[in-house]
């Protein structure tokens, strides 16, 4: 993300490419930004990273897979991995905000986070407000600007902590929807979606889909071609072709890096797909 000329302050630490590694999880990015008027975050993909974004000051709207999200002071906006993200500033009363993007180590806080990615798929279940994380956020910022000796640890702590926070705001939520079972169609298709959209760097092929639903991978295509009037397939390759242009476009990927991130079997695989889709051969995309 580079400075703008209507941003008024911005501080990053970004370790997008190279993830720092602690004893309880892997840090992505931190930071925080005043915006001005207007000022609009380019849309931008994210890998395999959960990101907060925490409102300080002002109003905004956060777009996450093309859904805008009003946002104000004291929101936190959770964001899943894999998801297409980008923000912009209000008018009148332009927000100032933090971020925090990060891959908790330990497998109990992750299959809680899958949890709520299951039961919050909507983007506009995603905002909550915690002072606990607020306050977090501003030490951590501290730590990672002005380290001394103990910074390793307590940052460590930190990234441990806030996950836990974020499952206890999400829990009761999280219960409801699990006792709630699939009502129609459409419900069971918004879900197949949410987790393809969700799981792009990881899911190799659309019949691990059969494992997640209980269902053969069959009936699920035929339903969701008969709900969505598109194919399954489709789907999948519009999120993979859209990931991949971003990647290699605001992302700054190599041609190389993204065909390995989005699982194609050969660069020239993806080169020959991405071309098809769109017209051109994904280096043109990095010119």
């Amino acid at each position: 993300m580079s400075q703008k000329p209507n941003v008024h302050y911005f501080i990053e630490k970004n370790y997008l490419t190279h993830p720092r590694q602690f004893a309880t999880g892997k840090l992505y990015q931190i930071g925080k930004m005043h915006c001005g008027p207007q000022h609009v975050i380019p849309k931008h993909a994210h890998l395999n990273w959960f990101e907060l974004t925490l409102i300080s000051d002002g109003r905004g709207t956060v777009i996450t897979n093309d859904v805008p999200v009003s946002v104000s002071a004291g929101d936190i906006y959770l964001s899943y991995p894999g998801e297409f993200h980008c923000m912009t500033a209000d008018r009148d009363d332009p927000m100032k905000y933090r971020f925090f993007a990060f891959y908790p180590s330990d497998p109990k806080v992750t299959e809680a986070l899958e949890e709520i990615m299951s039961t919050h798929f909507s983007p506009e279940s995603r905002v909550f407000r915690d002072e606990r994380i607020r306050y977090m956020l501003g030490i951590m910022l501290s730590e990672i600007t002005d380290p001394d000796e103990y910074s390793e640890e307590q940052f460590a702590s930190m990234l441990y902590q806030i996950p836990i926070y974020i499952i206890r705001n999400f829990k009761s939520e999280s219960e409801k929807g699990k006792e709630q079972s699939i009502g129609s169609a459409e419900e069971f298709c918004y879900r197949v979606m949410n987790h393809i959209d969700t799981h792009l760097y990881t899911m190799e092929k659309l019949s691990e889909l059969s494992a997640l639903t209980h269902y053969n991978y069959s009936y699920i295509s035929a339903l969701y071609k008969s709900t969505t009037g598109e194919t399954l397939q489709s789907y999948y390759r519009r999120r993979r072709m859209e990931a991949a242009r971003l990647l290699l476009t605001e992302n700054n990927f190599s041609v190389t890096r993204v065909s390995e991130l989005l699982h194609f079997s050969s660069i020239y695989t993806f080169s020959r797909a991405y071309k098809d889709y769109f017209g051109v051969s994904p280096s043109c995309r990095r010119q």
